[in-house]
């Protein structure tokens, strides 16, 4: 009898200590609120001129559950830093699933709105993942990596 009890509570033991490690590691990596750094990358583009062009977002993400808001605003292309007076804005919508998160959103430009949509892979601190948008049908990578501390 008293190897049967051993083996239950050993096993019981190993689901309880499983479940735990999944909530931490889970939670922990998914709570976003907070600035970030992001960085798009232009792989495609109808307008020649974009085509590898690298663009840094000072980013400011609000979580709500699997709800996720925020804005984000340009501050260089191809590590140069850009004119305060030249930034433009973006506002974001989206939710998480698991460690997928699925982003809409829209910049404000000079002469129009752009409007388009990333597909995010979170990782601790980081994501990685692609993006599509309106201006010149132009698409590519997008990575981001948290800048406040937790």
């Amino acid at each position: 009898m008293e190897g049967k009890y051993t083996k239950i509570a050993t096993i019981t033991g190993l689901i309880v200590l499983g479940i735990t490690l999944w909530q931490l590691f889970s939670k922990s990596d998914k709570k976003l609120d907070g600035e970030w750094q992001m960085t798009t990358t232009v792989q495609e583009a109808d307008l020649k001129d974009y085509k590898g062009l690298q663009i840094k977002w000072k980013m400011f993400i609000t979580e709500n559950g699997e709800d996720i808001k925020g804005t984000a605003e340009k501050t260089a292309i191809n590590n140069i830093p850009l004119d305060y007076k030249i930034h433009t804005s973006m506002t974001f919508e989206g939710h998480i699933k698991g460690n997928k998160m699925i982003l809409n959103y829209t910049e404000t430009g000079k002469l129009r709105n752009t409007s388009g949509i990333m597909e995010i892979e979170l990782q601790k601190n980081r994501f990685n993942g692609t993006f599509s948008q309106t201006a010149s049908n132009t698409s590519g990578t997008v990575t981001g990596i948290r800048t406040t501390k937790e």
